[in-house]
């Protein structure tokens, strides 16, 4: 088994799978693109210095420690990997050694106990009242091949927890979501049971839903006073993780390291909703197909960098930014005239649907904002995705038919967007 080949392996399954999550519109899995390039970050370094490592018994080593530093990330992420080796053919499973646990709890910089990312269940209510708590934000978007859901609740706590902000944020995260029925003028008062209720017509039903708490106050909780006896003294407790960074040559192999790693960035991007549209991703994985394979081949390294430049106007006026005056990336830089607003088509299909009512941040008053993407038609192709901005929206109302079907549009830019007869709207 090569661990070098697998590294390189990883990257192309990395590119070709980003370009499957965008080759339509319908289908465009934000979350899931950015997850990918989000990989790419901390690891075309380490790709670049094993590629560039002589003997080969030392890249090997190198490549089985990167690969091993990038599966460390948790679970979720060791099961990807595995997983888009397999369809390589390489058997990734015997180079990451064992999988690390991950604790429920640990202890932040402060040495108080604090909850992760943990299953949701009814318990949530004991220590926070959500029949009080109102929507600060929701968010529905296309993922996995189905819908998943964010909700920020701004609830009050039932223990106290002097010297903290009046309300805490219970966060639940929803996959597999089969239910999405969200209306801004109504979304006070929360339960949870085998849907969850919001006000007195909004519905989520998932088949996976998970709690975490962005509430500097857990630790005086009911749940946070049972895990601090569990939990071992001392300050923030989980394992640091230092990247693989071994120092990588300057000269072309620096700069086509650095040309794929704009662009793994530049595909990142998509985890900003209001960017999504923008960011060619379709374009930048044709450039960047086999570019594992390619680097670890060796060859003219100027010529790849050369070769992923050309290919996107994008990219080369993100890579020329970066390089001092005099760089042949420079000459790269294209006279691109900004895109003319276009306006929608008669039909499209919600793909994310997101909206944060208007509130107080640590003393600073922050407007309402709603995003919108839609897929909509682009000649006789694939779908194109588009993404609109609200500023302080008057209402946001959605069902789950609005993700599923396109519907007819009625758009006023600014003020108002309407799919359908019900399945969404809002209004600025």
């Amino acid at each position: 088994m090569s661990g070098v080949a697998a590294f390189g392996a990883l990257l192309d399954r990395s590119v070709a799978r980003i370009g499957e999550l965008a080759a339509d519109g319908r289908d465009f899995d934000r979350q899931g693109i950015a997850e990918i390039a989000d990989i790419w970050d901390n690891n075309l370094f380490p790709l670049f210095a094993v590629a560039l490592t002589r003997p080969r018994w030392i890249a090997e080593w190198r490549a089985r420690a990167a690969l091993r530093w990038m599966a460390d990330l948790g679970p979720s992420r060791r099961a990807w990997m595995i997983e888009q080796a397999a369809i390589a053919g390489h058997r990734l499973e015997p180079l990451l050694g064992p999988p690390v646990e991950r604790p429920a709890h640990f202890r932040d910089y402060r040495g108080e106990v604090r909850a992760t990312v943990v299953p949701l269940t009814e318990s949530v209510a004991e220590d926070y009242d959500l029949d009080r708590a109102t929507v600060r934000t929701v968010r529905v978007e296309r993922h996995k091949q189905g819908l998943a859901a964010y909700l920020a609740l701004a609830s009050p706590r039932r223990f106290e927890a002097p010297g903290y902000e009046a309300d805490a944020i219970v966060e639940l995260f929803l996959q597999d979501v089969r239910t999405a029925e969200f209306d801004s003028d109504d979304a006070a008062g929360v339960s949870i049971g085998q849907e969850i209720r919001i006000g007195e017509n909004g519905r989520f039903r998932a088949g996976k839903a998970s709690v975490g708490f962005d509430d500097m106050a857990w630790h005086l909780s009911r749940a946070g006073r049972a895990a601090d006896a569990a939990v071992p003294r001392g300050r923030d407790q989980r394992r640091e993780r230092r990247p693989v960074q071994w120092r990588l040559a300057g000269g072309a192999a620096g700069d086509a390291a650095l040309v794929l790693r704009q662009a793994m960035l530049e595909i990142r991007s998509v985890r900003y909703s209001r960017l999504v549209g923008e960011v060619p991703v379709r374009e930048l994985c044709e450039a960047l197909a086999g570019a594992g394979a390619k680097v670890l081949a060796g060859g003219s390294f100027r010529e790849l960098a050369e070769g992923w430049v050309a290919a996107s106007p994008v990219l080369a006026d993100r890579v020329a930014d970066l390089v001092p005056d005099g760089h042949w990336a420079r000459t790269a830089i294209s006279e691109r005239t900004p895109r003319p607003d276009q306006e929608l088509p008669n039909q499209a299909q919600l793909t994310l649907a997101s909206y944060t009512a208007a509130h107080d941040h640590y003393g600073l008053a922050r407007d309402a904002t709603a995003i919108v993407n839609l897929a909509v038609p682009d000649g006789g192709g694939p779908w194109a995705i588009r993404a609109l901005e609200f500023e302080r929206p008057g209402r946001v109302t959605f069902t789950t038919a609005a993700f599923t079907e396109p519907h007819p549009v009625e758009h006023a830019p600014g003020r108002e967007l309407t799919l359908g007869a019900n399945a969404f709207r809002v209004t600025g």
